[in-house]
């Protein structure tokens, strides 16, 4: 990614007040490809410790809402349906990084492959979003 496209897309998710305040950040984008990472709070996790389901779905929404714009600038790109499979849980994560690939990109709807992963490469879920493309 270069300088330019980072500070473009940290400036974006900045825009989000949910992505900014859980501290949501870009590692890597080409097109069709996203990579989003979080540094873990002890707020991002649940009562037994362990990264909360809800802030690994939120990394990975984010990574193929961005995949997806990354071949769409031009759109508003929300999520239309999604399904997250959770894998493995670690309480001795200290951050995640979710992976989007865009595996079919049509007019309006986009369909991406996400996998999340913790600092230690454990394969924590897997999913399929689909992504609606809406141009004004």
């Amino acid at each position: 990614m270069t300088k330019e496209q980072a500070e473009k897309l940290t400036a974006w998710l900045d825009r989000c007040p949910y992505d900014s305040f859980n501290g949501i950040r870009p590692l890597a984008v080409s097109e069709g490809h996203a990579e989003i990472g979080v540094s873990l709070k002890p707020e991002h996790k649940n009562i037994y410790g362990i990264p909360h389901g809800g802030i690994v779905f939120s990394v990975a929404d984010v990574a193929c809402g961005v995949a997806a714009d990354s071949l769409n600038e031009d759109a508003h790109i929300v999520t239309a349906g999604s399904s997250l499979n959770f894998l493995y849980a670690d309480a001795e994560a200290k951050s995640l990084r979710a992976v989007g690939q865009v595996i079919r990109s049509g007019r309006t709807l986009v369909i991406v492959q996400v996998d999340v992963y913790d600092d230690r490469e454990h394969h924590l879920a897997t999913g399929q979003f689909t992504m609606h493309a809406s141009r004004s």
